[in-house]
Order: C-alpha cells, then structure tokens, then sequence
C-alpha cells in the first residue's frame, strides 16, 4: 500500500512557477535595462540610428553603383516664365528621364510618380493640406507629387518639383523606408529633407546653373532665429546653412553619392 506513496516521496521537489520563472524576468530586465542605458551605441551598432554609416539609408547601392546624372533638359522653354505650369510639365519629363537612367545603373526599376499635381491652391493637394505653410509636398502612399503654382518667377517651383521628385525616388529606392522610432524622428526628417535639397540641385545643375547658385545663396542666407511654426519647420527640414551647403555639394559634383546625407555628421544636417 505505501510502496507508490514511497516512491513519489523520494522524488525531488519541483521549484513553485515564481522560483522557475523569476531568473527569466531579472535577465530579460537587465537586458532591457542596458538597452535603454546604451540605446544610442546599440543603435549605431546595429545601424538603426542617424549617421550611423552602417545604416541601410547610408550604404544604398544607389551611392556606389551611379554615375554623375545626366541633367540635361531640352524641352525647357526659352522663356520659363511665361507659362510656368508648362515649364514644370517639360521639367518633369526630364526628371522622369533623368531618374530612370539612374536608377537603371543600380538595376533599379523607376516608376514615374502616379500623377504630378500643379495647383493653385493647396486644399487641391493629395495630402498635407493642414500641413505647415509649403509650396511643394510629396504624399509617399500615393505616389503623388503637388508643386503649388504661385504668381512669380518659375525657377523657385521648378527647384520645388525637383525637390519633391527627389523624394520619390527615396520612396521607391527604399532610401525612404529606414525610419527610426519617434526619438529621433526629427533627425530622420532633416536628412531626408536636406538629401532631397541636394538631390533637387543634381538635377537643376547643367539647364539652371546661375538661377541655381543664386537660389543657394538666399536659402543661406536666411535667419534661423524664427516664431514657433518656423522653429518646427527647421527640426525637420535643417537650417538654411545646411540646405545651402548640401546644395552646393549637389551643384559641384552631380552624383547621387554626394547627396549621403545619412552617413553625415549630425552638425552637417542640423
């Protein structure tokens, strides 16, 4: 009658579920604890942070595997003036060009944006129309670029169109897709602004030069000391210094590598 109840006896007791889950919880809390304590290194280890040249953003093949861009465009009118929104259409199909042969180089497939937006109003865009005070926006799910038409001179929106030109092709590269988390949300923001900056005067360079240096110059020369909405509009696309001098990085050499502003220092996209 007792031999069962012997041998359940000498049997080895189990520890209760806190004592064989309690080591699990201190190691994965220790863990959690470091990662916390050195995110910044884990995420320049793992490539995950901006300026990290380790990052996907900062090694896309479109660096290395492209040559200077052809920027020709001559189907531009003499007199870009006259008819901007024309100007912009013919600036267009340029761009389309341009950006097909480059990423061609990569054996990267382009796809032109599915439809180029010229409005007299912003309430007409695809996206952002409560958005910040903007004379061009790109809405990336849609694919669709909008340059706001203003009456003044064309060369402004044409450096817009490029402008948002250049973010599509961020988008379908995947240059656009290495997004880090909402703490240095900002910081992503100027890089991709400022890139799109230089990539817009790669492609104005050889039919605008002069219009292109002049433009240059007034962004730099722009005050940084601005109101609240201004101030929010520089965390995210950089200052006036660094838009002008990844400008005249684009304007010089022409290349999409010249335009790496996630490998750069953070006091380059500031």
């Amino acid at each position: 009658m007792n031999g069962a109840r012997d041998g359940e006896a000498w049997e080895p007791r189990r520890p209760g579920v806190i004592r064989r889950v309690l080591p699990t919880v201190l190691a994965f809390a220790v863990i959690l604890g470091g990662m916390a304590y050195f995110s910044g290194d884990l995420q320049d280890l793992l490539g995950t942070a901006p300026g990290s040249p380790r990052s996907a953003a900062a090694t896309h093949g479109l660096y290395e595997e492209t040559g200077p861009i052809d920027a020709r465009c001559d189907t531009l009118p003499d007199d870009v003036d006259a008819d901007p929104a024309a100007s912009l259409r013919a600036l267009s199909t340029c761009l389309d060009r341009m950006w097909a042969a480059t990423l061609a180089q990569a054996d990267l497939d382009y796809e032109r944006p599915r439809e180029v937006r010229l409005i007299a109003a912003r309430d007409k865009a695809a996206c952002g129309i409560d958005d910040y005070d903007w004379a061009g926006i790109y809405c990336p799910e849609r694919r669709v670029v909008n340059v706001l038409i203003e009456d003044w001179h064309a060369f402004p929106m044409m450096f817009t169109l490029a402008h948002e030109y250049a973010h599509h092709v961020q988008e379908i590269s995947g240059i656009a897709d290495q997004r880090g988390s909402e703490v240095f949300d900002e910081a992503w923001s100027r890089r991709l602004e400022l890139q799109a900056d230089c990539l817009a005067a790669v492609t104005l360079r050889s039919s605008w030069p002069n219009q292109l240096e002049n433009f240059r110059r007034l962004a730099g020369g722009q005050s940084d000391t601005t109101g609240e909405q201004e101030s929010g509009y520089l965390q995210s696309h950089g200052s006036g210094a660094s838009s002008a001098a990844w400008m005249l990085r684009g304007g010089q050499a022409g290349t999409v590598a010249a335009c790496n502003t996630w490998g750069a220092p953070a006091n380059q996209v500031s």
